[in-house]
């Protein structure tokens, strides 16, 4: 896969599990959540200076879960339904 090939899915994206309307382009890496994420389902959290370790990049699952913050609508009804 090319890194802007958006037609193929990665197994090993966290996200892949859920239903999703979002693009993979590139590899997944581990992400500070402890998944495997690709870049266009990883979000940075910067933090709001009370917890500097808590900062990081964040699989889009893990990120929506904790600050109820969905990029994508169909991600979030899936891992809803899922929970």
């Amino acid at each position: 896969m090319t890194p802007n090939d958006t037609t193929e899915h990665l197994a090993d994206c966290y996200i892949e599990q859920f239903a999703h309307d979002l693009p993979h382009r590139g590899a997944a890496s581990v992400r500070k959540c402890g998944h495997q994420a690709c870049d266009p389902h990883t979000i940075t959290y910067y933090g709001t200076g009370d917890d500097p370790d808590a900062e990081g990049d964040y699989c889009m699952v893990c990120y929506g879960q904790a600050l109820d913050i969905w990029p994508d609508k169909t991600l979030r009804a899936a891992h809803q339904a899922q929970g």
